[in-house]
């Protein structure tokens, strides 16, 4: 019986994260195992046969990772534009206040 490697153990040998690890079984690049329904395990000669090959696929995930993070910030303002513009406003009035006295 072969020992599986962690999501952790696979990120070390390919020298990056575990979501991207979590982001080649997704994208079908390894072939990934659910232990508990939830621990990712992976076959090292599959890690192993992975290590030149992934670079320029994951630096491309990085890109998308940057962009989401982008989006979420947009959507953060979209949502909380008022509580913004008023602790903005209040803020200033507390300074003007400060300053008057």
């Amino acid at each position: 019986m072969e020992k599986l490697w962690t999501a952790a153990e696979a990120a070390r040998w390919l020298g990056m994260t575990e979501h991207d690890v979590e982001a080649l079984v997704r994208q079908g690049k390894l072939t990934g195992y659910q232990l508990g329904g939830r621990y990712l395990r992976v076959r090292p000669e599959e890690v192993k046969g992975l290590r030149g090959n992934i670079r320029p696929s994951v630096a491309a995930a990085a890109a998308g990772e940057s962009s989401k993070a982008g989006e979420r910030l947009r959507q953060f303002f979209y949502f909380y534009d008022f509580y913004l513009v008023s602790a903005g406003l209040l803020a200033v009035l507390v300074a003007y206040l400060v300053a008057a006295s």
